[in-house]
């Protein structure tokens, strides 16, 4: 009973830490429209770490997560907003802003910011 407690109360804490963390770092449109487009020219100009053009230019939907945040000991969460777009008869779409949220238990250890870029084919 008293590990259940424990448990409840860490998920109370990670969830009261990631709201408050959400209100005080909240970025504007523009500045995820704007991280969004250097994350892409980035990766589009590192010569062997590019998004091969094929990939591209089958790809039905890009979106891209600038600055992900994960971490963790013993329980862990995950954090990023992006921008997504996808193809449509007449060009790409207006964006579409997104949040990806999670989190894990287990052997872990650790805290890393990424870059995550997704692109779905058709």
């Amino acid at each position: 009973m008293k590990s259940v407690k424990k448990l409840m109360l860490v998920v109370a804490l990670f969830s009261l830490v990631n709201l408050s963390r959400a209100e005080s770092t909240r970025e504007s449109s523009t500045d995820r429209l704007d991280n969004a487009g250097k994350v892409m020219n980035e990766i589009m100009a590192a010569l062997d770490n590019g998004i091969p053009a094929e990939v591209l230019e089958h790809a039905k939907c890009v979106a891209v997560v600038s600055n992900m945040i994960k971490g963790g000991f013993v329980f862990g969460a995950q954090n990023g907003r992006g921008v997504a777009t996808c193809r449509t008869a007449a060009g790409w779409s207006a964006q579409a802003f997104l949040a990806i949220t999670g989190g894990s238990w287990g052997l872990q250890i650790g805290f890393e910011g990424v870059d995550l870029v997704m692109v779905v084919e058709k």
